[in-house]
């Protein structure tokens, strides 16, 4: 089951570009949602997710997100617009359309796919600004999720609070549960970094500072009986991690409730940021 919910605060139109469904760049008043469930049946395994977006007392939304099926692989990303209105989104709109593109491209590991969808976004948006250099820094914060039909995934954690997982045990950043992922392997053209090479990684706009990644930013898990939870500043700044996990338990597998109670608890908390949201829940589909 599919279903998309687009809910205008008042009338306009609606375009789908590389970011989704989504406002075109400087529409002020919609409110973008999506709920899925879907039932992977040769893996008895269920993943229900939601996605909500949201321009709160911002006159744009310049975030993009996707929650969706591409290729074999389940691809989840926020990608917090950082840069003002004149932008329109470019950095977060590029992170987000090559998570996109890389897992409909490549079969490798959840982790090798997102290593390089990070690695491509990067140069994107440094390409981007090349090009426009009257514009000025484009940047903007990404956390994003690969997992396939056996809810084996990787997560991509920057330590930034962007990522979060929930369960009976509480709320974690994914770092705090296992140890890191190697993102190199002999299946990836990338092969293994060493550390001359991954010092010339920089995520700088991508991550919407200069730093590099490195192995403990990337964490590979498995999403059954958890709840992985992908956010903006607007969310993660003003509402606390306890009152989060208590919502998304409350609510359980009924993912649009938590999204929607959410963004209320942060309008309500005086957000000032766009507050944008990825809530993925898996666990074994009993008979």
């Amino acid at each position: 089951m599919i279903m998309i919910l687009l809910k205008p605060r008042q009338d306009g139109p609606l375009t789908k570009d590389s970011r989704g469904l989504l406002p075109p760049p400087g529409y002020p008043a919609t409110i973008i949602s999506i709920n899925i469930t879907l039932l992977i049946v040769e893996t008895m395994a269920r993943l229900h997710f939601s996605a909500l977006s949201d321009r709160g007392i911002r006159e744009i939304n310049n975030d993009a997100f996707c929650a969706e099926k591409t290729g074999k692989y389940y691809v989840f990303g926020v990608a917090e617009g950082l840069t003002d209105a004149a932008m329109e989104g470019t950095a977060s709109a590029l992170a987000i359309s090559c998570l996109r593109e890389t897992a409909k491209k490549y079969q490798y590991s959840p982790g090798e796919i997102l290593d390089i969808a990070v690695r491509e976004s990067e140069a994107r948006i440094s390409l981007s600004m090349e090009k426009s250099p009257g514009h000025g820094k484009d940047s903007t914060h990404l956390s994003a999720c690969i997992a396939d039909d056996t809810l084996e995934c990787a997560i991509l954690d920057t330590g930034e609070g962007n990522a979060s997982l929930i369960s009976e045990d509480g709320i974690l950043a994914p770092r705090e549960y296992l140890p890191p992922h190697k993102p190199g392997g002999s299946g990836s053209p990338r092969g293994k970094f060493g550390k001359e090479e991954r010092r010339g990684v920089m995520i700088s706009h991508t991550l919407g500072e200069p730093r590099i990644l490195t192995e403990t930013d990337f964490v590979s898990l498995n999403l059954t009986n958890r709840f992985l939870l992908l956010s903006s500043g607007g969310l993660q700044d003003f509402v606390k991690k306890g009152r989060i996990a208590d919502i998304v338990l409350e609510n359980g597998e009924n993912v649009d409730a938590s999204c929607e109670f959410l963004l209320e608890e942060a309008l309500s908390a005086g957000s000032e940021q766009t507050i944008t949201l990825v809530l993925v829940h898996g666990h074994l589909h009993e008979k």
